[in-house]
């Protein structure tokens, strides 16, 4: 049975990103051959007439939920994994690379059946996003499930409160393994259904999932796929609206993304939808972060869905430019009105938005975390700490709602990511933020030689429903891995309060 709290083997710990992969350089992008191999594997390529990015998307498989009870299997071990022309041996959740979408309500309950056949590491799931119990057989990351293994989680997603229909994803979350699962495949999409009861004007749009993932090809390069797919191409009709559910659940990358003379309007970010939708013609997905979208058809012609090169790390070249699809506009023009007019005028069909709550909240208390490496980069941490699992480093009074600042004092991105609860960004750098929408991840920009980088976030801790211990991490889970991650616990009394003011700086209790 699963273990909860598991001690992590120093050596796995140190080790378990130098695991991962060896790798070599990309053909069709990097050079004239690619392979992604562990030790000892041997390199397969593949051939075909789709091969080089010409299939169309197709959008994931589905398992829903009925009668209020999603019910799925789910089991975590190694298979072979076909990208285009590359081949390389993954992790895989049911044997695929992109393994099913969860399609749940709100009311129903997850009772998902966890099996882990990988070989050596213990494993467990973690549902991103989701306002959900952190406790027992819950959204419970310190559980762990050793090989061997078999776990019944049960979720119960609250039919009222906090959380809301939207766009969320699952993945493997036991410390020290998270990177090495997560780039073998071990994720998925996760959809909360009745986001049409929000923006009515999606309710009759084809949806379409871009599921972003990445593997390593060498220093500093990444193979970037959609769905499972290298280049594909997404067909659609001049002057057709189309629902894009866009979520970058890989593992480490950030990615500054731009369709040529297309541009989308959004809807929503990490399933929380705006107040009202902002036309975009790019936009910066770090990992973990969601971006829900209406696509219309422009004039006939093939479009560039590709990466814009920038600089994540001071002491690397910037990041190469990738094609991630071909968008191909063919066929009759809808015979809609101005998609655009209307779209840009739909506002969200939500009486009390949980935005305007967050906003208007008396701040109960304000922290500091301050982000930080060792100089050999062996270890990431928070408050020069790196993750323990029994020590707890905030605790917060149920019904508070608070300020955090993020301080980055690495010379590269890192992100900001907390369990159980949305957070809303008023400050970048001294800038004042006026975001419409909750995020649940945000990409926190590099410091300099001179001077950190600064994120400020006001989160409600006002749902009963977390009351527990839970984690908040870098979402880059290299880093994560390395330890930088911390436990917060959201008590329901004051009494149960055990850090002072002397300990807002999120140091550890004596």
């Amino acid at each position: 049975m699963a273990k909860d709290r598991s001690p992590l083997d120093r050596r796995s710990f140190l080790n378990s990103t130098k695991e991962v992969c060896a790798v070599l350089a990309a053909s069709h992008i990097f050079g004239p051959a690619v392979a992604f191999i562990e030790a000892g594997a041997s390199l397969s390529g593949a051939s075909g007439a789709e091969a080089g990015g010409r299939e169309a998307l197709s959008n994931p498989a589905e398992i829903r939920s009925e009668n209020g009870v999603l019910r799925a299997m789910i089991t975590a071990a190694p298979g072979r994994v076909q990208l285009g022309d590359f081949a390389f041996p993954g992790l895989l959740y049911n044997g695929s690379y992109v393994p099913p979408v969860l399609r749940a309500r709100l009311g129903d309950t997850m009772r998902i059946s966890f099996r882990n056949q990988l070989p050596d590491d213990p494993s467990n799931l973690h549902f991103h996003g989701m306002s959900v119990s952190p406790r027992g057989n819950s959204d419970n990351v310190f559980l762990h499930v050793h090989p061997g293994e078999l776990f019944e989680y049960e979720v119960r997603i609250p039919a009222d409160g906090h959380q809301g229909a939207g766009f969320f994803w699952y993945h493997p979350h036991a410390h020290g393994f998270v990177t090495k699962q997560i780039l073998g495949g071990m994720s998925g999409g996760l959809v909360v259904d009745g986001f049409e009861r929000i923006f009515p004007i999606v309710a009759d749009l084809p949806e379409r999932f871009m599921l972003i993932k990445h593997v390593e090809i060498g220093e500093g390069n990444q193979l970037i796929s959609i769905n499972g797919q290298i280049n594909p191409t997404v067909a659609i009709r001049p002057g057709e609206r189309q629902f894009w559910r866009i979520g970058h659940i890989g593992a480490t990358i950030f990615i500054k993304f731009h369709i040529e003379g297309m541009p989308l309007y959004v809807l929503a970010t990490d399933g929380h939808p705006l107040s009202s939708p902002r036309k975009v013609s790019e936009f910066f997905i770090g990992p973990g972060e969601r971006i829900d979208a209406v696509a219309i058809g422009p004039e006939p012609g093939e479009y560039a869905m590709r990466t814009i090169s920038f600089q994540n790390e001071a002491w690397r070249k910037p990041e190469p430019v990738q094609q991630l699809a071909s968008i191909v506009s063919t066929g009759p023009r809808s015979s809609g009105r101005d998609g655009e007019i209307e779209i840009l005028r739909s506002h969200p069909d939500d009486t009390h938005p949980w935005i305007d709550e967050v906003r208007s909240a008396p701040i109960a208390r304000r922290r500091t975390l301050q982000y930080s490496k060792t100089p050999d980069r062996h270890a990431f941490m928070i408050d020069g700490q790196v993750f323990d699992d029994d020590r707890v480093d905030q605790t917060v009074k149920l019904g508070h709602t608070e300020e955090w600042t993020v301080i980055n004092t690495d010379q590269q991105y890192h992100s900001f990511h907390i369990h159980q609860t949305a957070f809303l960004v008023t400050e970048i750098n001294g800038l004042v933020q006026h975001q419409e929408s909750l995020r649940d991840t945000f990409s926190v920009p590099p410091g300099t030689e001179t001077e950190p980088s600064r994120l400020k976030v006001v989160i409600p801790f006002t749902d009963p429903v977390i009351t527990g211990r839970f984690v908040y991490h870098c979402h880059a889970v290299d880093h994560e891995d390395k330890g930088m991650m911390g436990i917060i616990e959201v008590v329901a009394s004051a009494s149960e309060l055990t850090d002072g003011p002397e300990y807002c700086s999120g140091a550890p209790r004596q």
